[in-house]
């Protein structure tokens, strides 16, 4: 049994919406800038959500903080789908389980330093605000959920064991959905801690530089609404090891972090092979960056893009591995049909101790979807998570469409979501239409009108429901770029709903592209009644 991640909710240094947190991320504008808020008279970089929180006056005392206050905004965010799952699943089946560091240390600080000036501690400061246990106690109360609701912390792995431990509460049945992922946010406490370990750049990090020098702190949250209903992005796998080596440097040896890494890829079911992209735990540490480079290279060799997405976000401590799947999840979304990739923004001078691995440019697509992603997090004390994500095993072509035989023109389905579908097709000498040299690129439509035929089923076999026949009503400006599609050409056929009213009627803007670019558009009108035999014999639709 697969578990999607049916919803994203993100909010980080890059930006406090799910459009902005894209846009930022595939054009590589690093969200880490200099301040002093947390190390008073030395500015160092750090990963700050700037956008204004919602209050957190309605919250008890016990839940004020900033910790939950971008909680709050990674939820509001898919709030509305959250709300449905608990309606239709009941708040009994629904489940909140979220990883941070830090929770409300922040407030205990403003405390002690008000206590310091005037002798008494902020009246607003309630013991609980610290609590690890209170963010997901707080979005809990605030949803009405009363499934299961509690905290790893585990340092930079823990948000990633939350997600596994959701995971595996849907696959036991104990729970049809969970709101998982994770929320951490700044404070002095935390700068000096890692200051105190020399391990704090003062630059923007630079991981697998020969002149890196260590972190920047961040601050964030992320949060998925996890189902089995079938959705765009699956947690395919997920791995988790305890190596116990130091209580804060890394196994050199990585024997922890293969562990990790293998268990996800044998959960998933895939080969190394199989992963298009990795997004490393990359923390510019001397040590880290050792340890998973090599890790890397044994198990994946050195062609698989790879990158740390740090110095874009800042290490957000607890909350980064959930903040680094929903970049994840970005990039596997179908809208990504050119598969940009999350960048790797470093110096360029690569460490000769390293092995040469593919960090990816900014700007760098893969050409085509991607299909399969992994992502690593290793915290302190050898606490060890990976997960994989990606899109699950579609059904075949055929068992999406009112066809038979040699009428299905379409090879498969590459990916499929609530709007969209991409289809995939290689042009063979035996292909239907095929001279023995060329598709002639007018059969283009016909490609279309199959992905979108095959979008409608994908959606029927999620409900439950057959499969029914459709009618394609006509297209308005069909234009191929190319006279015929050659034998050896490998097309993916793009279908977004652009419109969908309640009498079937619905309108699709389509293309083809070949190695990444469009060679055919069009937008096709559809209509898919809800008894089409009554409508064949003349009477009305229903």
């Amino acid at each position: 049994m697969y578990v999607y991640l049916n919803e994203c909710g993100i909010v980080c240094a890059l930006g406090a919406s799910r459009d902005e947190v894209r846009d930022n991320l595939f054009a590589g504008r690093a969200g880490v800038q200099p301040s002093t808020d947390c190390s008073p008279g030395r500015a160092l970089p750090l990963g700050q959500v700037r956008a204004a929180l919602s209050s957190v006056d309605h919250l008890p005392a016990a839940q004020r903080s900033r910790n939950n206050a971008l909680a709050l905004a990674a939820l509001a965010q898919i709030r509305p789908a959250v709300d449905a799952a608990v309606a239709r699943y009941g708040a009994h089946r629904v489940g909140v389980i979220l990883g941070t560091s830090t929770s409300g240390i922040a407030e205990t600080e403003k405390a002690v330093l008000h206590k310091a000036a005037h002798g008494t501690l902020d009246e607003a400061f309630h013991y609980g605000q610290q609590e690890m246990g209170s963010p997901a106690a707080m979005l809990a109360e605030q949803l009405g959920i009363s499934g299961p609701a509690y905290v790893h912390s585990s340092a930079c792995s823990s948000s990633a064991k939350a997600m596994a431990s959701a995971a595996r509460l849907i696959r036991m049945g104990l729970c049809d959905a969970v709101l998982t992922g994770g929320a951490d946010s700044l404070c002095a406490f935390t700068v000096a801690g890692f200051s105190a370990l020399e391990s704090v750049s003062a630059e923007r990090c630079n991981p697998m530089s020969a002149n890196r020098h260590g972190i920047n702190i961040g601050e964030g949250a992320a949060l998925f609404l996890m189902t089995r209903e079938p959705a765009a992005v699956a947690l395919l796998g997920w791995g988790e090891s305890s190596d116990g080596h130091h209580m804060s440097a890394p196994d050199p040896t990585g024997a922890g972090a293969r562990l990790a890494l293998t268990d996800a890829l044998r959960r998933a079911g895939l080969a190394p092979a199989d992963i298009d992209y990795i997004n490393m735990h990359g923390t510019a540490t001397p040590q880290n960056d050792a340890m998973e480079s090599r890790v890397i290279a044994e198990l994946f060799g050195c062609e698989v893009p790879v990158s740390s997405t740090k110095p874009l976000t800042g290490h957000t401590l607890g909350a980064a591995a959930a903040i680094e799947a929903a970049l994840c999840w970005l990039a596997l979304q179908p809208e990504n049909s050119r598969g940009h990739l999350p960048p790797h923004l470093w110096d360029g001078q690569p460490d000769p101790a390293l092995p040469a691995l593919n960090l990816v440019p900014p700007g760098a697509t893969l050409g085509r979807p991607l299909r399969h992603v992994a992502s690593t997090s290793f915290a302190f004390g050898g606490s060890n998570a990976a997960l994989v994500l990606g899109h699950a095993p579609l059904p075949p072509i055929a068992e999406l469409l009112p066809h038979s035989g040699k009428m299905v023109l379409l090879d498969s389905v590459v990916s499929a979501g609530d709007d969209d579908l991409c289809a995939q097709v290689a042009i063979r000498p035996d292909s239907m239409f095929c001279d023995g040299a060329a598709v002639g690129s007018w059969v283009g439509i016909e490609y279309m009108a199959q992905a979108i035929a095959a979008h409608a089923g994908w959606l029927a076999r999620r409900r439950g429901d057959a499969v029914k026949v459709g009618f394609l009503l006509g297209s308005r400006k069909y234009e191929a770029a190319v006279p015929a599609f050659a034998v050896g050409a490998v097309l993916h056929v793009h279908a977004h709903r652009a419109l969908q009213g309640d009498n079937g009627l619905g309108a699709f803007e389509c293309r083809i592209e070949v190695e990444g670019r469009t060679v055919a558009t069009a937008t096709v009108t559809v209509y898919q009644p809800d008894n089409v035999n009554e409508f064949l014999q003349g009477g009305t639709a229903v």
